[in-house]
């Protein structure tokens, strides 16, 4: 599976994209301005994991602070 993100200014173009992304059998959604900062974000968190700066104690409470957000 592959995956593809699109942002772009006008509407028009937009939504021929996607028009032609479901002709050619692609799943296409349009995601809100919140979905496009979460996704943002959870990557971020999840390149911030991987650094190296946290040891395995500070990844874990991180992580409890989040499930409890």
């Amino acid at each position: 599976m592959e995956t593809i993100i699109l942002r772009g200014q006008s509407k028009i173009n937009s939504s021929l994209i996607l028009k032609l992304a479901k002709q050619l059998n692609f799943s296409a959604k349009k995601l809100s301005l919140e979905e496009v900062e979460d996704t943002g974000i959870a990557i971020s968190i999840a390149q911030g994991m991987n650094t190296g700066l946290l040891n395995e104690k500070e990844k874990q409470d991180f992580l409890m602070l989040l499930e409890q957000s």
